[in-house]
């Protein structure tokens, strides 16, 4: 029973040996023409099927000739744990320090300092201010002031005319001079009365107005 159990343990151990043994083998042949990483990935997938210490130190090899140290120093340490001869530690050794020196001495990068966008200033809020109305701007002042001025104008010409007619009836020297004027008594009476009442109600309006800019003045 212990012989059938000891040939299956080496039935299956050459079964998975076979296809590690071909990728350590795919490995090599990638890593000599320089594939890194097929030869990376070989190594992986062996060490996955059969994990030998030879895949560890392929590994470490295929990673430092990649150019990542980091990675190398992880595999030539692992290798290194398995206690290997002194013929193949020493080498081992020897790429785990040169690959710990260059990290050491490799230059920290620093990053480009970020680049800050100056703030966009905000849109200037434009105020429109609405000009403050002006008293004397007052229309309906201005249309009480207009009709008083010109009612005062047109009462002073009418009493004007009125007065006159009524000076040259007055002052007839003659009967005939009288009576040539007298139908116009009448009508001289009524310019100057018409020309009085203009000149009250211009004068009044124009009071009006004057009253009313003075107090838009004072409330504006």
């Amino acid at each position: 029973m212990r012989a059938v159990v000891v040939a299956a343990l080496l039935v299956a151990r050459v079964a998975v040996a076979a296809p590690a043994d071909d990728l350590l083998q795919r490995g090599l042949r990638s890593y000599a023409v320089g594939r890194y990483d097929e030869a990376i990935a070989a190594f992986q997938r062996g060490y996955e099927l059969a994990p030998r210490a030879d895949f560890l130190y392929a590994l470490g090899q295929a990673q430092r000739m990649k150019g990542d140290c980091r990675a190398a120093v992880a595999s030539y340490r692992a290798y290194l744990r398995t206690s290997p001869p002194e013929r193949a530690a020493a080498p081992a050794r020897q790429n785990l320090e040169r690959c710990e020196n260059d990290l050491a001495n490799a230059p920290t990068v620093t990053p480009p300092p970020a680049v800050v966008e100056p703030a966009t200033p905000p849109a200037p809020t434009i105020v429109v201010v609405a000009p403050k109305p002006r008293a004397r701007d007052d229309r309906a002042a201005a249309v009480l002031a207009g009709v008083g001025g010109a009612s005062l104008v047109a009462g002073a010409v009418l009493w004007g005319v009125g007065e006159s007619g009524a000076r040259t009836l007055a002052d007839a020297a003659t009967y005939d001079q009288f009576a040539a004027h007298g139908h116009e008594a009448a009508t001289y009476d009524g310019e100057r009365i018409g020309g009085i009442v203009a000149v009250a109600v211009g004068g009044a309006l124009v009071i009006v107005a004057v009253a009313r800019w003075a107090w838009l003045a004072r409330h504006r």
